[in-house]
């Protein structure tokens, strides 16, 4: 989701951005000021995750010695014995100029026209929340998450 910006945000509201990412993240990345790559638990964000406490997602496995082709292509996958992280995994970035991405905020917006008559201002930056995922709880997650960063930011309504 896209959230526009009718102006460049303030340093202290990327201050307060950034600490809302650190606070609801289980994994946080900040590749730049305003890009974060982080896991967000969706009990963080007020839902519950109901998968089964055995749920186990499958991972490359080493090959074995002394094995046959097909038991090599077999041995390929398997599931990982570690506990996983049950957070959701977001990319959630500052786009516009001055603060990255420009490129990307230029693309987006070029052909839409219509975006000042329908928010009422003509967008400047915007925040984009995408969802490393898509299982249906990840859809709820990113929906809270973009209302959430809204409020922080101050934004208008999002472009889906």
């Amino acid at each position: 989701m896209v959230i526009e910006l009718a102006e460049a945000l303030s340093p202290a509201a990327l201050r307060e951005f950034r600490a809302l990412m650190v606070g609801l993240s289980s994994h946080f990345t900040e590749k730049r000021p305003g890009c974060f790559d982080v896991n967000v638990p969706a009990e963080r964000l007020g839902v519950e995750d109901r998968r089964e406490e055995d749920w186990r997602e499958p991972f490359p496995l080493p090959l074995l010695g002394n094995t046959s082709a097909d038991e090599e292509f077999s041995a390929l996958v398997g599931f990982n014995p570690q506990p996983g992280d049950w957070g959701r995994p977001f990319l959630v970035y500052l786009m516009g100029p001055g603060v990255g991405d420009e490129n990307l905020f230029e693309a987006e917006h070029a052909d839409e026209p219509e975006v000042e008559t329908i928010l009422g201002f003509r967008p400047t930056h915007a925040v984009n929340v995408s969802a490393c995922a898509n299982r249906e709880i990840d859809h709820v997650a990113t929906a809270l998450l973009t209302a959430t960063v809204m409020d922080v930011t101050g934004a208008a309504f999002p472009d889906c």
